[in-house]
C-alpha cells in the first residue's frame, strides 16, 4: 500500500489540490486510487502520532488504520490531505527556520505506517508572503502571539529541509515553491496519482485559474486544446503569459503591513528564500518541481 500525504503547507493551494485531483478522476478510473474524505482521517492521524511518540505501529494500529482509510480491497494508493500533520500553525515559526519540527514529524508519519511505503508533498512558500498571510487570515492570534522574539531572518526553509535529509535520509519527499503552483500544476497531480505525463487531467488549469479572470481562463482552457504544448516547459509559458494578460490583481497581490516590515525587510526575505530554494534544488533525495520540469 502507498499512503500519500499532501502536508500543504499553511496558505498555499487552499484545498484546491484536493479539489483538483477529485475532479479529475477519470484520469484514474481503474479504482486503485483512493481519496478518503478528510474529516475520517485528520483527528484519527494526529491523535495516533500523539500516542506513538514516534515509535513504530505494530501490525494491528497499522490495519486498523488502513481500515479507518478505506473500506476497498483494491486501492493501492491512497491519498491524504492535511496541512495541520506537521504542526499547527502558531508552531510553524522559531528559532530554528520554518516548521523546525519536519524532520521528527515526517519520521514519526511515516512510523506510522511501517509496513507500507510514505510519500511526501509540500509546497514551501517565501516568508514574506507566508507570515502576513497566517496573520491576514487569522490563522494566529497575532503577528506577536507567532514571532515572539524569532529574528525575521531566520525564518528559513533550507536548513529544516537539511535537517530533514539527515534526519530522514530515505524519505520519499517532493517539494515545490507555492509562487509557481500554477505553472506545476500538472506535474503536482500526476506526482500523486502516477499519472503518465501524456494522460489528460481535467485539473491542469486549476491553480491557474483561481488567478485569473473567468474569460481569461476560458480563453487559456481553450488555446490548450486547440494546441496542447509539447513538454511541460511549453506549458508553463503558456500560462504564465496567460497569467500576466489576465491575471487578476487581487489575487496576485499581497500588501504587507507588519511591525518593522519595510520594504528592504520584504526583499531581502525574499532574496534569502530564493537563494534558499536554489539550495533545496539541489539536495540528493529530495524531488523538487519547477516550471521546467
Amino acid at each position: 500500500m502507498q499512503l500519500v500525504f499532501h502536508l500543504g503547507g499553511h496558505c498555499t493551494d487552499d484545498g484546491r489540490l484536493i479539489r483538483s485531483i477529485s475532479r479529475s478522476r477519470a484520469a484514474f478510473a481503474d479504482g486503485t486510487i483512493h481519496i478518503p474524505g478528510p474529516r475520517g482521517y485528520r483527528s484519527l492521524l494526529r491523535e495516533t502520532l500523539g500516542i506513538l511518540n514516534g515509535t513504530e505501529a505494530s501490525d494491528e494500529v497499522q490495519s486498523l488504520l488502513i481500515d479507518a482509510l478505506t473500506d476497498t480491497d483494491d486501492a493501492e494508493r491512497i491519498l491524504m490531505f492535511h496541512e495541520n500533520l506537521l504542526c499547527l500553525p502558531p508552531r510553524i515559526v522559531s528559532e530554528n527556520g520554518l516548521y523546525a519540527m519536519a524532520p521528527r514529524r515526517l519520521k514519526a508519519i511515516a512510523s506510522m505506517f511501517p509496513a507500507h511505503t510514505c510519500e511526501f508533498f509540500m509546497a514551501i512558500s517565501n516568508p514574506a508572503v507566508l507570515i502576513p498571510s497566517l496573520v491576514q487570515r487569522g490563522f494566529i492570534e497575532s503577528y506577536d502571539t507567532l514571532m515572539g522574539q524569532t529574528d525575521p531572518y531566520k525564518m528559513r526553509w533550507l536548513p529544516t529541509l537539511c535537517q530533514t535529509m539527515t534526519a530522514f535520509p530515505n524519505v520519499n519527499l517532493t517539494i515545490w515553491c507555492n509562487e509557481d503552483a500554477p505553472l506545476v500544476w500538472p506535474q503536482i497531480l500526476r506526482g500523486m496519482c502516477l499519472v503518465p505525463e501524456q494522460t489528460p487531467v481535467d485539473g491542469d488549469t486549476d491553480m491557474a485559474a483561481a488567478l485569473m479572470t473567468d474569460q481569461g481562463a476560458a480563453n487559456l482552457n481553450e488555446s490548450l486544446a486547440a494546441d496542447p504544448p509539447a513538454d511541460s516547459a511549453q506549458w508553463a509559458d503558456r500560462v504564465s503569459a496567460a497569467l500576466v494578460e489576465h491575471g487578476r490583481p487581487d489575487a496576485l497581490d499581497l500588501t504587507v503591513e507588519l511591525p518593522g516590515w519595510t520594504e528592504e525587510v520584504v526583499t531581502a526575505l525574499t532574496d534569502i528564500y530564493l537563494d534558499d530554494c536554489a539550495g533545496i534544488a539541489g539536495l540528493p533525495g529530495i524531488r523538487f518541481l519547477t516550471p521546467r520540469g
